[in-house]
């Protein structure tokens, strides 16, 4: 099973894992898949020189998933050095006494095993759910209320649409060029699959200026809670988004879901690291984050105090055995 058929797999098992009562079946489906892709990995190793010092990581799994925690902790990573592969399914059998960091992509079902012998347990992402009682919060940070006040200001309203031109329209000049333009390459291109489940399932969104559609957002339901799955501004436009399509996108949609007795929002993936721009986005709305039960996870061993110090600087979400914990390193 290549990369790219595994990240299919997932899509296909996306909108039924977070908007069915099939939710379970989902999601041991995904793990059940996965599994034999995850008994083993690629070893690499790399030798990193900073100002706080030389650093010898061992990576062991995929390199898309690996080398990013690497790469947030130190800047650029060096080209790594190939390894025989290995089994990722001993904690004791990974841990080096000469490396400051051991990062294995490890399986789901392993994970608690890695848990209980002293590793983190990093998540690739983490959702976002909110309480409508308390999104956005009554006290908003000085940021966001400059964003309410702004958008206050504009003529912005809500439309819904539903016919295929319309969800062409939505992805093809909002979705697709925003995520370009923030992520360029490294941008997620949805498959055609996933998008005809999102259709089916879920209630397009146009934001309006002058009747000009600007921006875009799908929410699905499941039970009392509506999931904002794809949102995006009209070409990724700088100047749209300095006027507050975005946060069109996000506050109007939230008042028709308060208009329609929705008790709760989930706003979507990020990733785990806590200084990421998307994540303090979503936090200042009042969202906060939870567990992606699709998510792929790494197990982080650390194997030095000058390691340790580096998660100071950036603080990580991982998982333990009751939701979500910050890691912000432990210096000594």
């Amino acid at each position: 099973m290549s990369r790219s058929l595994a990240a299919e797999l997932e899509e296909l098992l996306l909108v039924p894992a977070y908007s069915s009562r099939w939710a379970h079946a989902s999601i041991a489906a995904h793990r059940s898949l996965s599994f034999p892709l995850q008994l083993a990995g690629q070893a690499r190793r790399r030798t990193i020189s900073t100002g706080a010092g030389t650093f010898e990581i061992l990576e062991l799994g995929r390199e898309k998933l690996t080398a990013v925690i690497g790469d947030r902790l130190f800047g650029p990573l060096p080209t790594a050095r190939q390894e025989a592969r290995r089994l990722a399914l001993s904690p004791a059998a990974l841990k080096e006494t000469d490396a400051d960091l051991v990062i294995a992509e490890v399986h789901r079902w392993m994970a608690s095993r890695f848990r209980r012998d002293g590793w983190l347990i990093v998540p690739r992402s983490v959702r976002w759910h909110g309480d409508l009682t308390t999104v956005p919060p009554a006290a908003p940070s000085k940021s966001l209320q400059a964003n309410l006040a702004k958008l206050r200001k504009q003529n912005f309203s809500l439309v819904q649409a539903n016919s295929q031109d319309d969800w062409q329209e939505f992805y093809t000049t909002m979705v697709e060029p925003q995520a370009k333009a923030r992520h360029g390459s490294a941008a997620w291109v949805a498959s055609y699959p996933f998008l005809r489940k999102v259709a089916e399932k879920g209630t397009l969104h146009f934001i309006v200026e002058n009747g000009v559609r600007v921006a875009g957002l799908c929410t699905i339901p499941h039970g009392d809670t509506l999931w904002f799955p794809l949102m995006g501004v009209r070409h990724g436009d700088p100047g749209l988004l300095q006027r507050g399509a975005s946060v069109a996108a996000i506050a109007l949609p939230i008042e028709w879901a308060r208009r329609r007795n929705y008790r709760f929002i989930d706003l979507g993936r990020t990733g785990s690291f806590v200084n990421d721009g998307l994540q303090r986005y979503k936090r200042k709305w009042g969202f906060v984050p939870v567990p992606d039960p699709l998510s792929l996870v790494t197990a982080v061993w650390i194997g030095s105090a000058e390691a340790r110090t580096m998660f100071t600087r950036e603080p990580v979400l991982v998982e333990t055995d009751t939701g979500l914990e910050t890691y912000a390193g432990e210096v000594g």
